[in-house]
Formats: C-alpha cells, sequence, structure tokens
C-alpha cells in the first residue's frame, strides 16, 4: 500500500489514499473547535485594535459636532491606520489559523499512511529516523548485481574521425581540433 501510495500507480489512487487516511468525525470536531477558538482569540485581537483606532481618529472628528472643521493631522491618520490594522489582524489571523490547521492534518495523515500509525511529532519539528537494521540476505545468483568487468575500447561511430595529433575523437567535418586547435590534414 505504501509503495503504491508513494509510486501512484494504483488506478484508483485517490479512492486509496482517501480510504488509507480516514479523518475520524471527533477528530474533526477537535480541529473546528481549536480553530474556533482561535477565530475567537484573533476577532477580540483585532476588535481591540480596531476599538483603539476608532477612538484615536474620533478626537479630530469630534470637531464636526462643535462647528469646527476637522483636520487631518496625525491623530485621524493613526486612527485610519489603526482601524485597518485591526481589521487585516482579524483577517489574517483567521486564514493563517485555517491554513496551519489545514498543514498539520495532512501532515499527520500522511505520516500516519506510510507509517502505519499516528505521527509522534507536529509540523515544522524534526523527526528522529527510524534505525532499521541490514540483514544478510540469501539473495539469488540471477539477482544478484553484475559486477562491471573492463571492456576493450569501442570504435568511434561513423561521423567521427581521430585528431592526427592528439587523438581524440572528433567530428569528419572539423578542420580543427577542438581540443588542441591544429589544423587536421
Amino acid at each position: 500500500m505504501t509503495e503504491r501510495l508513494l509510486t501512484g500507480t494504483s488506478r484508483h489512487f485517490l479512492n486509496e489514499v482517501v480510504r488509507s487516511m480516514p479523518l475520524s468525525w471527533v477528530s474533526a470536531f477537535r480541529r473546528s473547535l481549536v480553530y474556533f477558538l482561535w477565530l475567537v482569540v484573533w476577532s477580540i485581537i483585532g476588535i481591540l485594535m480596531m476599538a483603539i483606532g476608532i477612538y484615536v481618529a474620533a478626537v479630530p472628528l469630534s470637531n464636526l459636532y462643535t462647528g469646527k472643521t476637522p483636520a487631518i493631522g496625525t491623530e485621524l491618520i493613526t486612527g485610519v491606520a489603526l482601524l485597518i490594522l485591526g481589521y487585516l489582524i482579524t483577517m489574517l489571523g483567521a486564514m493563517a489559523t485555517f491554513i496551519r490547521l489545514i498543514y498539520q492534518t495532512s501532515f499527520e495523515a500522511i505520516q500516519e499512511a506510510l507509517k502505519g500509525k499516528p505521527a509522534a511529532t507536529a509540523p515544522g519539528v524534526a523527526m528522529p529516523m527510524a534505525e532499521t537494521k541490514l540483514t544478510p540476505t540469501a539473495v539469488p545468483p540471477a539477482a544478484q548485481p553484475a559486477v562491471q568487468q573492463p571492456t576493450a575500447p569501442v570504435p568511434p561511430p561513423p561521423q567521427q574521425k581521430y585528431c592526427a595529433f592528439c587523438g581524440r575523437p572528433i567530428a569528419v567535418s572539423s578542420r580543427f581540433c577542438p581540443f588542441c586547435q591544429r589544423a587536421q590534414p
């Protein structure tokens, strides 16, 4: 099974992957609870930043109620920047949390499928390699790799000739040797 997962030679590869990496409902609800809690955290941080931005920007805008023209100064710009920053923190934090949970779930599922057991560490943490002991096995003579025997030099193909000076093979149409730069007879 692992070999087919790695090579993808099976006709129903996707079905095998889905069947071999099941995610239980309990695990799915646990992960969705973690995601929801992180959404709450990012929302609180973002809403606090937006509230501070509104408060800072409201000081120059309060001049509207007194009949004065509001001045666009550093307070108004700072308040709007904090408002935008709070919104971005909320949105990007939610997306980053979602991507992180999907990555972690995928990593654990792949480790489980490849090793046949759950992953021992979270993504980003180096896992120690399992020690494997090589045991000598009896290999039939036909399966043993052939020992390379020295061979005689092969004559050049018909489109090549030898340089008259250095003896290296060169193209038949060459007027000069590319190695020794001498004119050929």
